[in-house]
């Protein structure tokens, strides 16, 4: 007995050994403290005077505090090393990172802690024009992008097909500079902050076109204790409502007003008169229409107004599909999306027909007339888009927005258009388009507008917006709005 004591004693040393050695690992977190990482993103993250800093650093930092979680922030060299490591674990955390459909099951995420404007930007000299559409920006012969990155992970899906690759943004940026490429995909606030003073205006660069609206979230590994990411996100809320994410952006960017910061719902809308558009500009800019009016006035019953983000249809219809906590409108209830949001209405009617210039003779009396027209223009990944895909039509022109459709159509570089009656008839009284000047055709599709929620919004907000719509509709205000729009229409 005496030598089998002897002999399982080294054994059971050797193994409190491997235990003290394996605790020991400093690749390894000893503890729950959360490992934060970010690279440098100027104004969100980056080191200054020995200190890790920015907009999401500051944020993220208070968030956390608050909830009472222990962490340390630590600047990494390349987004890769970040990301895979909050990918492996374990007590992982990032920052400004985009929350996209990709992305959404590989972390638990917390935010949003800043929002992000992705645009395409160029010297004038290079010729490219502004605010062209996305089809027009594959047509520029270089953009600069960074390998991995968001905004060209977004580029690739769209299709591009004219991108130069860069290991880092400063790499990317001096090409740029230098006239090695003629444009470059950048976030808005980070190219501002990265140019020389001065150099914005005195190269003349301008906005080619605004291609993504993105939220920048805490992403934390998979295995971090879905308590701590919950109490994150109740001091993140608690953060945006009191207005302390704006004092924190204006620290850096003392420009920024609370439209520049993430809301708790981060709702969207185009510029498609006459349920929403905006009016003036800059400073003075205003979004307006009557689903803007019903939107306010629901919000304004709810106890908490978030702000309108106003972007392209195709941004935006594509952003509800994924992002918590997230809407859309005027959003048209098809069959075909039905099961992809969360409905709140109906606010809007959209009798839809094919319009023709009366000048040019045409008739549309059957969908086959139409399919045989050279043009038809409509709005890119609208209801009426989706229709004409889905009936086979061939002749389909797409636009950023319904304006352009009609404008299109006025000039002569479209035979038709396919849009709602209210609309046509709001942009022919406000670019002098007389009536007469417009036939209307068949009607093929006759539907209601609703504020579209994401499905990862939860049930019990998409319920308060309807119920507080429903309370419009009971006291007389929904009835006041429609008729100082549409006067004696029927409502929806």
């Amino acid at each position: 007995m005496k030598r089998f004591k002897l002999f399982i004693c080294p054994l059971f040393l050797m193994g409190l050994s491997l235990i003290f050695l394996a605790g020991c690992n400093t690749d390894e977190p000893v503890n729950n403290k959360i490992q934060i990482q970010c690279i440098e993103f100027v104004p969100n993250s980056f080191s200054q005077d020995g200190k890790n800093v920015g907009i999401d650093v500051d944020i993220a930092s208070l968030a956390m505090a608050n909830a009472g979680v222990d962490f340390n922030v630590k600047l990494i060299d390349t987004w890769d090393e970040a990301y895979n490591a909050t990918l492996k674990g374990p007590n992982k955390a990032i920052l400004t990172i985009g929350y996209s459909a990709a992305r959404k099951d590989l972390f638990k995420w917390a935010g949003p802690t800043s929002q992000g404007m992705y645009y395409i930007f160029a010297k004038k000299k290079a010729g490219c024009g502004v605010l062209i559409s996305a089809e027009d920006s594959k047509k520029i012969e270089s953009i600069a992008v960074v390998k991995n990155w968001l905004e060209t992970i977004t580029l690739e899906d769209m299709g591009f097909q004219n991108l130069v690759y860069f290991d880092s943004y400063d790499a990317a940026l001096n090409a740029f500079k230098n006239d090695e490429v003629k444009a470059i995909s950048s976030d808005f606030a980070h190219f501002h902050k990265m140019l020389p003073a001065g150099y914005y205006t005195s190269q003349e660069i301008e906005q080619v076109i605004r291609y993504r609206t993105v939220f920048y979230y805490i992403a934390f590994s998979k295995d971090v204790d879905d308590a701590v990411v919950e109490k994150c996100q109740r001091a993140l809320n608690t953060m945006i409502e009191n207005q302390t994410t704006l004092t924190i952006s204006q620290n850096y960017l003392a420009e920024m007003t609370q439209d520049d910061v993430p809301s708790p719902i981060q709702i969207f809308t185009e510029n498609a008169a006459p349920y929403n558009y905006y009016t003036g500009a800059g400073a003075n800019m205003k979004i307006v229409g009557s689903s803007t009016d019903i939107v306010n006035e629901i919000q304004r019953r709810n106890g908490y107004t978030n702000k309108i983000n106003l972007t392209n249809w195709s941004d935006a219809y594509a952003t509800i599909q994924y992002l918590p906590y997230s809407a859309a409108f005027t959003t048209a209830r098809t069959t075909e999306r039905e099961a992809l949001f969360q409905w709140v209405g109906p606010i809007s009617s959209l009798r839809t027909c094919f319009y023709t210039l009366t000048k040019s003779g045409i008739k549309i009396e059957t969908v086959e007339q139409a399919k045989a027209l050279k043009s038809i223009a409509t709005p890119k990944d609208w209801y009426t888009h989706e229709y004409m895909k889905a009936n086979g039509f061939q002749n389909i022109v797409t636009t950023t927005t319904p304006n352009e459709a009609f404008r299109q159509l006025v000039d002569g570089e479209a035979e038709a258009i396919l849009m709602a009656d209210s609309r046509v008839k709001w942009l022919m009284d406000n670019t002098g388009t007389a009536s007469s000047e417009i036939t209307e055709h068949i009607e093929v599709i006759n539907i209601k507008g609703y504020i579209a929620f994401s499905l990862n919004t939860p049930k019990s907000i998409v319920d308060k917006w309807q119920a507080s719509l429903d309370a419009m509709r009971s006291d007389g205000t929904y009835k006041n709005i429609w008729e100082q729009w549409y006067g004696s229409v029927p409502m929806p």
